[in-house]
């Protein structure tokens, strides 16, 4: 076979499972970003039963990029959109509320457009720092929100 595979292909099949919620997220977020906003989510079920779709353990990246296979780089729009419907829901995790990383990307504006189009539940999260300064500068009232 080929060089290269997605890094849930390393998982026995048993451990892999239906996603039902799709991860809207940007690569300039550290691991650290990411675990503690879903730390944040409150997840509408037990946590066992939550399958996340995240593109860097799913795609095979090396085959995306080096290969430039069409079965990604050249249908993303129709690949991406497939994979939410299959998952039927969304979590966006923000970097923090104050100019978020997410809302400076094309892609992440675009996956909220389709979202919204498609009527897909989002739920946005930011890590608990994050969700602390909101909180703290809502507290304050106009002056704190103006900031």
């Amino acid at each position: 076979g080929k060089l290269g595979r997605a890094l849930v292909d390393l998982l026995p099949p048993k451990h892999r499972q239906r996603q039902n919620y799709f991860m809207s997220w940007t690569w300039q977020y550290s691991v650290g970003q990411v675990r503690n906003a879903l730390q944040m989510w409150k997840a509408p079920m037990a946590a066992e039963n939550v399958f996340f779709y995240m593109c860097f353990f799913v795609n095979n990246q090396f085959r995306l990029i080096v290969d430039g296979t069409p079965a990604g780089s050249d249908d993303l729009e129709e690949v991406f959109e497939e994979n939410l419907r299959r998952c039927g829901q969304m979590v966006a995790i923000l970097d923090g509320w104050h100019q978020p990383r997410y809302l400076r990307r094309v892609w992440t504006i675009y996956e909220q457009y389709v979202a919204c189009s498609l009527k897909i539940d989002v739920a946005f999260v930011m890590p608990h720092e994050a969700s602390a300064s909101l909180s703290q500068k809502i507290s304050i009232g106009d002056k704190g929100i103006a900031e």
